[in-house]
């Protein structure tokens, strides 16, 4: 085996663990991203497992709706983050208010959802969870 056949091998050698380490930290980094997406899925599916809304009261005139809202979950919702449904149409975000106001709903506690609108007869709350509350007024 002459010199430049020992050159060749070595340069061989030093490409491939190069690229071995290019590689390497490739795969490492779309691995982290996978996993960390993973994590936030089964952390979302467990939030929605776990919660638990109950609509206790509605109180409704011919424009205004008050649909009392209580958390008997184990998770903390954010009521900001909700969509509200009258008769199967989404009431716009400028005509609900919140009694009182607080950004997070935490476990045994409640909140009241003002909307001004007109009066339904069918009330869907869609968590941000994404689980779904029924109340009819009929």
């Amino acid at each position: 085996m002459g010199f430049s056949s020992v050159v060749g091998a070595t340069v061989m050698v030093i490409a491939l663990l190069i690229c071995g380490a290019y590689l390497y930290t490739t795969v490492d980094s779309h691995y982290e991203t996978i996993y960390n997406a993973h994590e936030s899925y089964y952390s979302h599916l467990n939030d929605k497992l776990h919660e638990k809304l109950v609509i206790t009261n509605v109180k409704s005139s011919a424009s205004q709706t008050n649909i009392t809202i209580y958390n008997n979950g184990s998770v903390v919702v954010e009521p900001r983050k909700f969509s509200v449904l009258f008769n199967g149409s989404v009431v716009p975000e400028e005509n609900i208010s919140y009694y009182p106001q607080k950004d997070y709903l935490v476990p045994l506690d409640n909140i009241t959802i003002i909307v001004n609108w007109p009066t339904p007869n069918r009330i869907c709350i869609i968590s941000d969870n994404g689980n779904k509350y029924f109340y009819s007024l009929s």
